[in-house]
């Protein structure tokens, strides 16, 4: 039904439009047809051949390459989208589905060559600058998806006058709408009036969608572009610190900017992103300082916020370990001598910076939210893992602080987070034994994880999927604190009356370390110390668990 009804000739809501019976059509039917035709034109239309070894020939000749049918279906495509648009900009579900096709026509090269040769399209893109109505009453997710399919098929195949043309219609009005808004002199006074939040949130959703568009061949650009923007956001943090959710969308295109560019950045541009994240969080933490949040809906506003940031450093580690950047390829010579010669800010500064505002509001009330606290607890250990060397340097409070989240972590949270915490403990451990130093607050808090854990794995039922992550944690920590792991095999002996469970103990424990003896921070002791660990808890497991 689906099919038969989105391949007429003419197209049944432009019918149904001009007739005044819009109000007959069904949206749920409308949403089946927009889910089918996305489906539909992914798998089949503008097929690359090259990526098959056979490949049908009527549907190559139909909706391939340089087809007549390509560029027919292509337009029809776009007709429903924008008809769609006109007629059910107030269902957010069908609206939200009609963008995502329309995303689907512009985000494979191939298609978003024949739609930007549409008028249609260069309508909706002016449309949608001018933010006439009906695409301005479409909710802010769906102007958000609407601005990434604009800025992709910008990227399409036209000349270098039609594609400045299409930027100076599609992107300057939102940059000059923006400017002559917050230049005003008297912008903090006529800020709150609904009609310039309404322009503000409408400018920052675009900037996130923005974002969302970026790729590999497009980076450059829309770095550029949104770094303009980035530092004007700051000062609307200022603006609105009163104002949670702006303050919350604001942080959003940070995250956004982060989570699309950051592997693709050079060190220079990186450096800029990171300066401009470090100032955001600066500004944020000055406006918080000794705020007290005392109401649930305060609470839920700081949920967000902290959330958001923690999205956002989480982000901007990620660059440690993902990498995509070339810069001669991506930023054509932009970069060249401008290295690490003059380094300012580092992920590093600015994730310490982040920790430094995030650990002393993370409440037990906060960690009841299980988004939150997992990504409270994936930020912590990614620090650990990363930036090892940096935890011993936490200023004391702080470094207490993060110590018990651990701690807090391993014996109260969900497995999965429990997991995290023993996951962060292995390079701690790493790291004293790289120094050296015995008489360190890191040195003192690894002899109290080696207890915890050591409890964990002998006297405590736990989750068979943390096993390994316990392991490797118990082994670096045995590495460090030999006389103390004996100490405590010995003492648990000792406390058994039972000749028969001391004597199946003492061979377990024996067997635990035989091949890792004396044990050290070895790859190959580390592995058998692993295989033999699994022997272990299945010997001992029930002999002793307390709980």
């Amino acid at each position: 039904l689906a099919l038969s009804l989105s391949l007429l000739p003419s197209h049944p809501l432009s019918l149904a439009t001009r007739a005044s019976l819009t109000e007959l059509l069904s949206p749920q039917m409308g949403k089946d047809i927009v889910w089918f035709l996305k489906r539909w034109a992914k798998t089949y239309l503008l097929v690359d051949e090259k990526l098959y070894e056979q490949i049908s020939i009527p549907l190559s000749m139909a909706f391939g390459a340089d087809t007549e049918g390509a560029q027919w279906i292509v337009g029809y495509l776009l007709e429903k989208v924008i008809n769609n648009l006109s007629v059910w900009s107030s269902e957010p579900e069908l609206a939200n589905d009609t963008v995502e096709l329309l995303v689907c026509l512009v985000e494979k090269r191939e298609r978003a060559n024949i739609v930007v040769q549409c008028e249609n399209w260069w309508n909706l893109a002016k449309q949608f600058a001018s933010r006439s109505p009906p695409l301005d009453l479409l909710s802010s997710s769906v102007q958000r998806s609407l601005m990434k399919a604009l800025v992709l098929g910008g990227f399409a195949h036209m000349d270098s006058d039609t594609k400045q043309q299409y930027w100076t219609e599609v992107l300057h009005p939102l940059q000059q709408r923006f400017l002559n808004l917050i230049n005003q002199e008297n912008f903090p006074q006529i800020c709150q009036e609904e009609s310039v939040k309404r322009e503000i949130v409408a400018t920052l959703e675009a900037l996130c969608g923005i974002a969302e568009a970026t790729q590999i061949d497009n980076v450059a650009s829309l770095f550029s572009f949104l770094m303009d923007f980035l530092s004007s956001c700051i000062g609307l943090m200022e603006v609105y610190r009163n104002t949670p959710e702006t303050v919350n969308l604001i942080i959003e295109v940070f995250v956004e900017v982060a989570h699309k560019q950051i592997c693709y950045l050079g060190e220079s541009k990186s450096m800029k992103l990171y300066e401009v994240c470090l100032t955001l969080l600066q500004v944020y933490s000055k406006n918080n300082l000794g705020r007290k949040r005392a109401d649930v809906a305060a609470e839920e506003d700081q949920y967000q916020d902290l959330l958001l940031i923690m999205e956002l450093l989480t982000n901007l580690l990620s660059k440690e370990f993902i990498d995509f950047s070339d810069t001669d390829e991506v930023f054509r010579g932009q970069e060249q001598g401008s290295g690490a010669a003059g380094r300012s800010v580092s992920a590093a500064d600015v994730v310490l910076f982040g920790v430094n505002i995030i650990l002393p509001l993370m409440s037990q009330d906060l960690l009841k939210f299980p988004s939150l606290c997992n990504q409270y607890y994936k930020l912590i250990t990614f620090i650990c893992e990363i930036f090892p060397e940096k935890i011993p340097q936490l200023p004391e409070e702080l470094f207490k602080s993060l110590m018990y989240s651990l701690e807090l972590g391993m014996t109260s949270m969900s497995s999965e987070v429990s997991q995290l915490c023993l996951e962060a403990l292995s390079p701690l451990a790493e790291q004293c034994a790289k120094t050296q130093e015995k008489d360190t607050p890191l040195f003192i808090a690894t002899r109290h994880f080696l207890k915890l854990v050591f409890d964990m794995l002998v006297l405590q039922k736990h989750n068979t999927e943390i096993t390994v992550a316990a392991g490797e944690a118990l082994y670096t920590l045995v590495c460090l604190h030999q006389a103390e792991y004996k100490e405590l095999v010995e003492s648990l002996l000792a406390t058994q009356r039972d000749a028969v469970i001391y004597q199946r103990l003492a061979d377990a424990f024996n067997k635990l370390t035989a091949s890792s003896t004396p044990p050290s921070m070895d790859r190959k002791q580390k592995v058998d110390f692993l295989k033999s660990l699994e022997e272990f808890v299945s010997n001992v497991g029930g002999l002793l668990c307390v709980k």
